[in-house]
């Protein structure tokens, strides 16, 4: 039986892709036992559905260079952190 935090990870898998049945229905048992995880799931298939329906009304923006600059930066600067 898999961990709320295995769950979660395959939850968001099984919306990208088609999980093997079994999984599917480890998945299926899991919801039954863990509403937590199951609100989760609800949640998510609420914001895919409300992405979906959001295609093709995006709007184009670009980030300024600067703010590329700094991102980079802070990115950097927290690599460099977590390795040493």
């Amino acid at each position: 039986m898999y961990k709320c935090k295995e769950i979660i990870e395959l939850t968001s898998q099984n919306m990208d892709t088609t999980l093997p049945w079994a999984t599917r229905m480890e998945l299926k048992l899991h919801y039954l036992i863990c509403k937590t995880c199951l609100r989760y799931a609800r949640q998510l298939g609420m914001i895919q559905k409300a992405l979906g329906d959001m295609d093709g009304h995006t709007v184009s923006c670009q980030l300024p260079e600067a703010a590329k600059q700094r991102i980079a930066k802070k990115l950097q600067q927290a690599k460099e952190t977590s390795e040493s």
